[in-house]
């Protein structure tokens, strides 16, 4: 078990980088503070949360139930509700709290959750058992304490046990052909005989094509970024199948892909190793991507024949 060092260390960001990609699961605690922040205006739990998110680690999420009336920052409410959206499993607490019971429960139900992964002792390759895996890990009864509801915040990761070969939503679990389809939903708006219509359907893509896209989007880019990218790649598909079954229509704007299908496909291409998370913006939390080494490779090999 690890946690992030101060912010005030020059090395600390990346100490938490290298201890998240070696980690099999994340703890993740929100306590009473949001913690210090960097020149990019985010703190080091929020930097940590990011990076985990982005190479899809599972997540243990525990957040302190403030008392009424607390005072609490914008920045503590904002990230605390931003975890909140996107988890799927959190699990509060409060100073009256039984830790060493709540530990116990979620950690086996993340267990249950992602057994592709596991846990495995450094020296061997067999899985161990939730009640070993509390003892090779340091989460015992005597080492709570570092958790304890009075604590600051902290983003804790394991790092000190072997990965098995094969993770589960860890590593590239989802295989992109080149040749097979994304479906996706957009809104765009039709015009027809002076009037404006306002038109949602159905397209595809390949990866194919949208990998072909992505390389001619800067070096880094934000999640707006990508949604752009897609609407520009849609403008000629969504003009035609709009005049099939509006054969009037003279002209086609503002294509725009769902956002829910935007954050799906951000979340196929992180698990393709297609994309990676960069750095945080100047606006706050503002995520922003490049793409990896294996995306760049895999266009050389299928498209750049020049």
């Amino acid at each position: 078990m690890t946690y992030d060092v101060s912010s005030q260390l020059p090395q600390a960001a990346l100490y938490g980088r290298q201890c998240i990609e070696a980690c099999d699961y994340t703890l993740v605690v929100i306590g009473e503070t949001y913690g210090a922040t960097h020149k990019t205006g985010v703190s080091q739990l929020h930097l940590s949360y990011l990076s985990a998110k982005a190479k899809l680690k599972p997540m243990l999420i525990l957040i302190k139930t403030l008392p009424e009336g607390t005072l609490i920052t914008r920045q503590l409410q904002d990230f605390t509700r931003t975890v909140e959206q996107q988890a799927s499993h959190v699990y509060y607490y409060d100073d009256r709290t039984d830790i060493s019971q709540l530990l116990t429960y979620a950690f086996n139900d993340l267990l249950e959750r992602y057994s592709a992964t596991g846990w495995v002792r450094a020296d061997s390759s067999s899985p161990v058992t939730a009640t070993e895996s509390s003892t090779t890990s340091g989460i015992t009864s005597a080492a709570l304490p570092s958790i304890s509801t009075t604590s600051p915040n902290r983003f804790f990761a394991n790092k000190n046990l072997a990965a098995p070969e094969h993770r589960g939503d860890d590593a590239v679990t989802k295989l992109l052909v080149l040749s097979d389809e994304f479906n996706f939903q957009y809104n765009a708006q039709a015009y027809e005989g002076g009037n404006l219509s306002d038109v949602t359907m159905t397209l595809s893509c390949t990866w194919g094509e949208i990998l072909q896209a992505l390389i001619r989007i800067p070096a880094a880019f934000s999640n707006y970024g990508l949604q752009s990218c897609i609407n520009r790649l849609i403008v000629n598909k969504a003009e035609r199948d709009i005049k099939k079954i509006m054969p009037n229509v003279h002209a086609v704007s503002r294509c725009q892909i769902h956002q829910k299908d935007v954050i799906r496909l951000q979340k196929l291409l992180v698990a393709a190793n297609w994309i990676q998370l960069t750095a945080t913006g100047s606006r706050q939390a503002q995520e922003l991507w490049k793409l990896t080494f294996h995306a760049k490779k895999l266009f050389e090999d299928n498209f750049n024949q020049s």
